[in-house]
């Protein structure tokens, strides 16, 4: 996120432990918590293989804690914005919570530095809705020391600072699926067949056309191109 949006205020909210494991309600609680302290957007960057209905619930939950199955929280999360990593099966089985596909949400694959989906990277069209890079990203470890990573998890935290640089861009704007639809419709468009996935709709996002709302993000050239130009 800092280096997408290097302003933005992050609010670190540990939710797993050092084996990168956890329970629902310690997550449920955290992004009520956010929530609580004005965040405006959410980045999951984790995935779990069952269709639990908690964070669904929440994440649908009106203003007054009322979801639309009955059950209450203390606090509404339908003003957050929530990005979550697709997971990194490398195949179309679905990761929750990405693929609850709500309003208000959306689920993020990884692609390449020369813009083509990442082998790892979960895919479906259906719910992954857009992608970013997630190969080879610098990010900090233990000890104040930095290494290169790779996942979705990677590529989420792309797509929240984007989302956080339009907020920015576009403070009045107050619902989550407003925001992220600018996110969205503002990627590079590129599709293409590839195995397993069949047709693939890459949809990387772009922070200057995000920011700057063009719908008609140019496909640049692959980084290969460029480099067997020079």
């Amino acid at each position: 996120i800092a280096l997408t949006a290097p302003d933005a205020k992050i609010m670190p909210l540990r939710v797993l432990d050092r084996e990168g494991e956890g329970e629902l309600w310690r997550i449920t609680a955290a992004l009520i918590w956010a929530a609580n302290h004005g965040a405006d957007i959410a980045n999951l960057s984790f995935g779990y293989p069952d269709d639990v209905r908690l964070l669904k619930d929440l994440i649908e939950c009106t203003d007054v804690g009322t979801t639309p199955t009955g059950t209450t929280f203390p606090i509404g999360l339908n003003r957050v914005a929530v990005v979550a990593a697709a997971g990194n099966g490398g195949n179309s089985a679905a990761v929750y919570p990405a693929a609850e596909d709500l309003n208000g949400m959306l689920g993020v694959g990884a692609s390449t530095r020369n813009d083509l989906l990442a082998s790892f990277s979960t895919y479906d069209r259906s719910w992954v809705e857009v992608t970013a890079p997630g190969f080879e990203i610098v990010s900090a470890i233990p000890g104040g020391r930095y290494a290169m990573w790779t996942g979705t998890s990677m590529s989420a935290p792309v797509v929240s600072g984007i989302a956080a640089l339009v907020k920015s861009a576009n403070p009045l704007i107050t619902i989550p699926h407003d925001l992220l639809d600018i996110v969205k419709e503002t990627s590079v468009d590129k599709r293409y067949n590839a195995q397993p996935w069949g047709e693939v709709r890459l949809k990387r996002v772009d922070a200057l056309c995000a920011v700057t709302g063009n719908e008609d993000c140019p496909i640049p050239p692959s980084i290969s191109d460029i480099v067997s130009t020079q």
